[in-house]
């Protein structure tokens, strides 16, 4: 069951960009800003409703090294440095504990 507000009671908006809904500028500006990067992770994506699937191109222009992790191959795929075919909830925390061995 959805989330109520706190104060009125009412049915709680999650925090996501429906099908049909518009990015709000300043969160596809601060989006934008992020593909300046050295790695850029693309993850649980089908890659295809734009503009959020057009970020793992536009990082890899800006020279990020691209990895995609998705279960399933996707249309990014091929464009990618690296596809990891697996659920994130296992890539990921392997990830974390190779960046973080001292955790």
């Amino acid at each position: 069951m959805p989330p109520r507000c706190p104060q009125c009671h009412g049915l709680a908006r999650p925090a996501v960009v429906w099908f049909g809904e518009s990015l709000a500028t300043e969160d596809l500006n601060a989006a934008m800003r992020a593909c300046t990067c050295d790695v850029f992770l693309t993850v649980g994506t089908s890659a295809v409703v734009y503009p959020a699937a057009g970020l793992v191109h536009e990082a890899r222009r800006r020279g990020a090294f691209t990895v995609e992790i998705n279960p399933d191959a996707t249309a990014a795929s091929p464009s990618v440095d690296l596809a990891i075919h697996a659920a994130a909830e296992d890539v990921l925390p392997r990830l974390d504990e190779r960046l973080h061995p001292e955790r």
